[in-house]
């Protein structure tokens, strides 16, 4: 109904801010917002009577080391040469940036920054797993500001990591792991065994590149599990610290605008339309909410039931003087009648005048 009166902010994009479903990330989102950590990359803009969303690029929000950290999350458009230089200057100048992919864009990116470590792009199979052997459960944790407090992280089709010489590896696979080259889930001769590497830090001059192998642990279904939560909560304290302010890219993610999409939806709604769903709306909230409508109701019958029992009184006590003027006149044509002839008796007279009133009744209601 709030859809109807105002646009809705949503999308089902993979690892989107905007996607409160269990592949999104919102719930990241608004834990960031809620420290006080979060600066926003899109804006609404408003042409005429359409509202649509601008996703920043990265030279839009203008990053700057010393007030900005970023995060690029399941990553599925292509990085141009000239975002990379710009994201490299940003990290080398005391930057820090996350990338949490596993089969999306991101060695493009990591390739025109400079970097060397990169994502295997393979999936990896491991038998350390919870209800089938592509959701390995990762315990080989080395101790970190990033790792605090976690034991366990629970992955989802997860890739792995390939380490630069300069990188330190922070969370591994199980021995018991190989990457799926062919991808028929079965261990087979000349594919790579583990464990690998799925958590890192890669420093870059004077700044840093923390990198994760699978999205799906930020992802909101995935954040109950084991210590991914912490993991998360985690990441955004060591990125944002110093009291940086955290983007989340949105740009390279290839979704539909789903501002635009909102307004056309309702758009073609009338204004009194709208009003009148909006306040069904108000009256089922209050119904469901509070007991404003049930004591408007009893309310409402009790004042209909009371002016009914006036009415009804009313009418009778209207019949009652009705039927006394009626006797009233039917004595006094008695009284007429038998000084004017004597010899009639006062008995018949009354009966026949009686019968009379009682038939007219009759005829009136019948007509």
């Amino acid at each position: 109904m709030l859809s109807m009166v105002s646009p809705i902010v949503s999308s089902s994009a993979d690892f989107s801010i905007f996607n409160s479903g269990w592949n999104g990330t919102s719930e990241l989102a608004v834990s960031t917002h809620r420290a006080g950590k979060f600066s926003p990359s899109f804006e609404l803009r408003s042409t005429g009577g359409d509202i649509s969303l601008v996703r920043s690029g990265f030279d839009d929000i203008e990053l700057n080391p010393t007030s900005d950290a970023l995060a690029i999350i399941g990553p599925t458009k292509a990085f141009s040469y000239d975002e990379g230089t710009s994201v490299g200057e940003f990290v080398r100048g005391g930057g820090s940036l996350l990338i949490a992919d596993d089969f999306g864009s991101s060695n493009e990116l990591l390739e025109a920054m400079g970097a060397s470590s990169r994502f295997s792009g393979r999936l990896v199979i491991d038998l350390s797993f919870d209800k089938s052997p592509e959701f390995p459960i990762c315990f080989d944790i080395v101790p970190d500001a990033l790792t605090a407090n976690v034991s366990a992280l629970q992955l989802n089709y997860a890739s792995t990591l390939v380490l630069g010489g300069s990188a330190e590896p922070l969370a591994y696979t199980s021995v018991a792991s190989w990457l799926d080259a062919d991808g028929d889930r079965r261990q087979e001769h000349g594919e790579p065994k583990g464990p690998f590497v799925i958590l890192a830090r890669e420093p870059l001059d004077s700044g840093e590149i923390i990198l994760l192998s699978d999205p799906s642990v930020l992802t909101n279904g995935m954040r109950e599990h084991l210590d991914n939560e912490m993991l998360s909560s985690n990441l955004v304290t060591v990125l944002t610290e110093g009291g940086l302010g955290l983007y989340i890219d949105e740009s390279h993610r290839d979704y539909f605008d789903p501002v635009t999409v909102s307004m056309e939806i309702t758009g073609v709604v009338s204004g009194n339309v709208k009003m009148a769903l909006f306040t069904a709306a108000f009256i089922l909230a209050l119904w469901v909410a509070t007991d404003v409508v049930d004591r408007a109701w009893i309310w409402a019958r009790g004042e209909a039931s009371r002016a009914y029992l006036v009415s009804i009184s009313k009418l009778r006590q209207r019949g009652a003087k009705a039927l006394a003027h009626e006797e009233a006149s039917v004595e006094g044509i008695v009284r007429e009648l038998s000084a004017s002839h004597p010899d009639w008796r006062d008995g018949t007279i009354r009966y026949v005048l009686k019968e009379k009133l009682r038939h007219d009744v009759h005829v009136e209601r019948h007509k």
